[in-house]
């Protein structure tokens, strides 16, 4: 399971481009009326480093269909090494929306030099964890700004949907800046339509300084300090400069959310294949904890893993039966495919939203928030007693 959260961009990333696709031009738009860039700051003279970030914005609007996320920058190359900031790479998920781009300028000594007006952008289909047997169906639009040199301002300006296709008005996530950023002006800008308020909340350190009007929270810092957590604390000591928002009222509500997706997926059809493979395990013996351990080995041996992000996979499960059918599924299928084996055999079972990646520390002290999972497996009752089930995990080979 893959989750997507919203934050600022690394500025010097690259993306890996595969497999070309034209997907149509990406439409030249005004910037929308809820996102006033701000004003660049001037380059100090004594300014070190390859850039210098006259203005990094990184808004967020909630609307009654989800939540859209602005960037815009201006960026002074001040070194050879930072010519490499012309490579713009603007990714995003075609199931949530579109993609607009707003501007792409160069300014030189007083003189605008328009680069859409020259050149135009190219819309790619990136896979770039196949090797992973990843598929997120992310298209990505690449642009190669011409004649950019030491000295020039560069400003880039476009809006992504951000709002997940199963989740859809229910919007979630956060805008912070990095620990280490580059020096110059960073803006933060998280705001809703009357009536999409969500729960929010701050760091202390952007609590102090954040302003609020109406429907609005904006955090704006010049040149903001390097930070170093404590050596050796646990990583919510490193928990700062964080605007958090969330739809969900609580962690129970994420629960029900997905408890709906995962019993759905995991019913079978009155002629599913899967009856009869339940029905050849039960007739192999009637050891219900041996039953599961077929149902699990079944899963892992038989369906090989590939993450599938498309068309709203990044949250929505394939069903068992489809899952089944292709002989492929990732965390999510596997796990729904588990359910409904489990469930043909009478072991109460149910999915549970895990995070991979030992990044729990805090947790509870955050909005509630999908984006924090990245894994589901299953937990059976099995004689009174818990069983933890991964259906992406390697079967284990017993001696026997």
């Amino acid at each position: 399971m893959q989750w997507k959260i919203a934050g600022l961009a690394g500025l010097l990333a690259q993306s890996s481009l595969v497999v070309a696709q034209d997907e149509g031009a990406l439409p030249l738009v005004p910037v929308p009326g809820w996102a006033t860039p701000s004003e660049p700051l001037a380059v100090p003279e004594d300014v070190q480093g390859p850039l210098f970030l006259r203005r990094q914005d990184n808004f967020i609007r909630l609307t009654a269909t989800g939540h859209d996320y602005f960037s815009s920058q201006m960026i002074r190359v001040l070194q050879p090494q930072a010519l490499e900031i012309g490579n713009i790479a603007i990714a995003w998920n075609p199931a949530a929306g579109e993609a607009r781009v707003h501007k792409v300028m160069i300014h030189r000594r007083g003189q605008e030099i328009d680069v859409l007006g020259k050149t135009a952008f190219e819309i790619l289909r990136r896979e770039d964890q196949l090797e992973a047997a990843m598929l997120d169906g992310m298209l990505t639009a690449v642009l190669r700004v011409p004649d950019l040199r030491v000295g020039d301002d560069l400003e880039i300006a476009y809006t992504v949907p951000l709002h997940d296709p199963t989740l859809r008005e229910a919007s979630h996530g956060m805008l912070f800046i990095g620990d280490s950023p580059p020096p110059g002006r960073y803006r933060l800008d998280l705001s809703w339509e009357d009536g999409q308020q969500p729960r929010t909340q701050l760091t202390p350190d952007f609590a102090a300084v954040a302003t609020r009007a109406d429907n609005r929270i904006a955090v704006q810092i010049d040149n903001p300090a390097t930070l170093t957590p404590p050596r050796d604390a646990p990583p919510r000591f490193g928990w700062n400069r964080v605007i958090e928002f969330s739809d969900f009222a609580d962690w129970q509500s994420v629960s029900r959310q997905f408890h709906g997706l995962f019993r759905e997926a995991s019913k079978l059809a009155p002629q599913s294949p899967l009856r009869e493979e339940a029905v050849a395990i039960a007739a192999s013996t009637s050891d219900k904890l041996a039953q599961a351990q077929a149902a699990l080995e079944l899963v892992q041996q038989q369906v090989r893993y590939v993450y599938v992000g498309l068309n709203g996979g990044n949250f929505t499960p394939a069903t068992a039966d489809e899952t089944w059918e292709r002989r492929y599924g990732d965390c999510k299928g596997k796990t729904v495919m588990l359910l409904a084996l489990l469930g043909e055999l009478g072991i109460a079972a149910e999915a549970v939203l895990v995070n991979n990646s030992g990044s729990t520390d805090g947790l509870d002290e955050r909005l509630a928030n999908p984006g924090m999972f990245d894994h589901v497996l299953v937990r059976a009752r099995i004689d009174g007693k818990s069983v933890w089930l991964d259906g992406t995990l390697p079967a284990v080979i017993e001696g026997r």
